[in-house]
């Protein structure tokens, strides 16, 4: 290889290095963004019940999951209503491992999920885990 070849290659591989992590920053701006956002707007909100169930709605926004938490009565079926109304986060789903629901979330379309909640503390999240939320069952 003569020197303008490796000087030329050398130029093509830190191009496509600054430019793959251009990328991968913008990818990954959408969640990590917001989750320091998270704790500014940490908020807890309790389900309402009526005729023997629960009920509550998260909306996805540009801060994630609000409210971030919410609580509810252990033993009652409870209904949540997920309502995504941006594009742009990472929370096109919704997943809620401990009751084995994963939901896609469609843009400005309710998505309810049942579960009887047992007592204790879980987590729903994007699909990716980077937004998430609490749910605290007492």
């Amino acid at each position: 290889m003569n020197r303008k070849t490796i000087v030329a290659t050398i130029t093509l591989l830190i191009a496509a290095v600054t430019l793959s992590a251009a990328a991968f920053g913008r990818s990954q701006s959408c969640c990590m963004a917001k989750k320091s956002s998270r704790h500014e707007r940490a908020r807890t909100a309790e389900a309402v019940e009526q005729d023997g169930e629960q009920t509550a709605t998260v909306e996805v926004t540009g801060n994630g999951f609000e409210p971030s938490s919410l609580k509810l009565k252990a033993g009652v079926p409870a209904k949540v209503t997920f309502v995504r109304k941006t594009d742009e986060t990472c929370a096109k789903e919704v997943v809620i491992k401990e009751y084995k629901i994963d939901r896609k979330l469609p843009l400005n379309e309710p998505v309810t999920v049942g579960f009887t909640p047992r007592k204790g503390e879980f987590t729903f999240a994007c699909g990716m885990g980077m937004l998430r939320g609490n749910l605290i069952v007492e």
